[in-house]
């Protein structure tokens, strides 16, 4: 059953728009996706979207932010769970993200693609993209610590295997049938992780 606009109260109109919006991003892309399409889709006037975002780009933003919150927190899970050894919790971190990229591959466009540029436009955007690069540094600075990876820049560290992470989860998104005929994205990932690792370990190990 529809609900009619006297049925949203306080934030429920917000959360239900964003709720359908992540549904239709799946089914129809970014470019399609529209504050009066999903008005319709609510049974709600077509004004009643902009009470609650300016515009499309304010919902994308939106969008992506609870995105990221969503992907922090699966990786947070995911390198906790291995904690407090780095390796495993890097190799962890791959997986979740990778499987997030893949239930999710629109709204990992969303999140990493040049739809949202520039960032600065949404504080709380920054805040949680921030937060999700620092886990990954985290993880590498405890490497560093312990002299399981070799004592270099963090950042550019930490970089180097988001980068190598982020290039497989886009291959598996763009290249979907490559895991399903020839390679099994599982091994792949624990291949990838393995010589990430390999090139962080001090000489000698």
């Amino acid at each position: 059953m529809i609900k009619s606009e006297s049925s949203y109260h306080h934030g429920n109109l917000r959360s239900a728009l964003l709720e359908i919006a992540e549904q239709q991003l799946q089914d129809v892309g970014v470019e399609s996706l529209s504050l009066r399409a999903l008005a319709r889709s609510l049974g709600v006037s077509q004004t009643a979207p902009y009470r609650h975002f300016e515009d499309k780009k304010q919902l994308l933003v939106a969008l992506a932010t609870k995105g990221y919150r969503e992907l922090f927190n699966l990786l947070t899970d995911a390198s906790n769970a291995k904690a407090p050894n780095p390796e495993a919790q890097m190799r962890a971190l791959a997986h979740s993200y990778i499987n997030f990229s893949r239930v999710n591959p629109e709204l990992f466009k969303l999140m990493f693609g040049p739809s949202l540029e520039p960032m600065d436009v949404e504080t709380k955007l920054r805040a949680v993209t921030r937060e999700t690069f620092h886990l990954v540094r985290s993880i590498m600075e405890a490497g560093i610590n312990n002299n399981d990876f070799r004592d270099c820049d963090v950042d550019y560290l930490s970089n180097s295997a988001w980068s190598s992470i982020y290039g497989l989860a886009i291959l598996a998104i763009d290249s979907p049938e490559l895991f399903e005929r020839h390679i099994e994205l599982r091994k792949q990932v624990d291949f990838g992780v393995d010589i990430l690792i390999a090139g962080l370990r001090p000489s000698g190990q």
